[in-house]
């Protein structure tokens, strides 16, 4: 294969192919990333926080030590993988509390209440994500 960095097939048989690029061919890419008018973290977004921050710690770093910084370091950057929304399907998570620690279903949605906005749902209602 030509200029292929990396190729790879999971035990579910999805092959997965990271293809290097020239220079020119990284500018078209980085053209058709800047046509994305938004992005959504559907998963990972603790991780890119943190990627972030730690970023934003390198640089300081840099700077405090009186070096230049010119936004090409390695800390200004962190791989990620985009989906187009039509190939993206989001299962629910949910979580199962086993005790509610003496407290009735009345006195935990009431103390639920203090931080979020609860409403009761139609009989019926679909629950889950869009």
């Amino acid at each position: 294969m030509r200029d292929c960095y990396g190729d790879v097939t999971t035990d579910d048989e999805v092959r997965h192919v990271i293809w290097r690029c020239t220079p020119a061919e990284a500018d078209w890419f980085i053209m058709e990333f800047e046509k994305i008018p938004s992005l959504y973290v559907a998963d990972g977004h603790h991780r890119t926080a943190a990627a972030y921050n730690v970023g934003e710690i390198r640089k300081a770093a840099k700077i405090a030590a009186g070096e230049e910084v010119t936004g090409e370091e390695p800390f200004n950057f962190f791989m990620t993988l985009f989906f187009a929304a039509n190939d993206l399907f989001i299962l629910d998570y949910n979580r199962v509390l086993k005790t509610l620690n003496g407290m009735s279903s009345e006195e935990f949605i009431e103390k639920l209440s203090v931080h979020f906005d609860i409403s009761p749902l139609p009989e019926g209602a679909d629950t889950k994500p869009g």
